[in-house]
């Protein structure tokens, strides 16, 4: 599939730090930018350097925590789901968003589909592979539609460039997270949605010390409670964070299993 909107490369290496970060691609690096003002914070409330990273696609992330190259993610719900079921992650929190968790499919407002079988054929941008919201859903929502449903189909690897794709004719429709078309719907309309989901979390290597996870998600949850963690969450669609495990994750990998390459 042809790709487009990769964006300036993620670094390479990570420097040096006792705590590090990764966050993944689910928005390009410029939307993304709430994500390193908010864990901005951590250092003070550590008493540490922290450094933040990211990776340009869900699988570079996942590689990352397997590797034990970080020690904390921020990750997208099927990804996280995908490192639950092959036992390398546990989910230790959830994003509480200010609307939904779901899958959406765009098209512009004056375009003339009316379902979502009127996109059959016509160019369509996935976001990632590993993508609940912008790749999985659409294919499930399309089932039964057709094979060559999605012929034309592409990857843009990161929500807010699949709806700039939309916008800009590249693509007919998209698939992506509710959370980041509610902040950037103009000129747009949903055409089908799927069920709301468990949002995207955050994830630590499993076999991380005890007592290190526990200190690291109690800053994260202290974080979220100051005006400038608010300022910066509210920027990325999210109220907060809540404890939360790995089985609805690993619920959602197995059913988007049935319909991902």
């Amino acid at each position: 599939m042809p790709q487009v909107f990769s964006g300036p490369p993620y670094a390479e290496e990570v420097r040096p730090a006792r705590v590090r970060v990764v966050v993944a691609g689910m928005r390009s690096p410029q939307e993304a930018r709430p994500y390193w003002d908010f864990l901005g914070g951590l250092e003070a409330l550590l008493g540490e350097r922290v450094e933040v990273f990211g990776r340009r696609t869900y699988q570079e992330v996942l590689e990352a925590l397997r590797k034990g190259e970080a020690q904390l993610g921020f990750l997208c719900t099927l990804a996280a789901g995908l490192g639950v079921e092959e036992g390398f992650l546990e989910v230790v929190l959830a994003g509480r968003t200010q609307v939904p968790y779901q899958s959406v499919i765009v098209v512009r407002e004056d375009a003339p589909y009316r379902t979502l079988a009127d996109l059959y054929g016509q160019p369509f941008a996935f976001t990632d592979p590993l993508s609940n919201t912008g790749h999985a859903w659409p294919r499930l929502l399309a089932r039964g539609l057709g094979e060559g449903f999605f012929a034309r189909a592409f990857f843009t690897y990161g929500h807010d460039r699949a709806l700039r794709a939309v916008r800009e004719g590249l693509a007919e429709g998209a698939g992506v997270d509710r959370v980041v078309y509610a902040a950037s719907s103009q000129g747009l309309r949903v055409l089908a949605q799927g069920l709301v989901d468990p949002p995207p979390p955050v994830v630590v290597p499993r076999g991380l010390a005890e007592g290190e996870k526990r200190r690291l998600v109690e800053a994260i949850l202290a974080l979220a409670r100051t005006p400038e963690g608010q300022k910066a969450l509210k920027a990325l669609g999210l109220v907060g964070f809540s404890w939360a495990d790995g089985a609805p994750y690993r619920a959602v990998y197995r059913r988007a299993k049935e319909v991902l390459p």
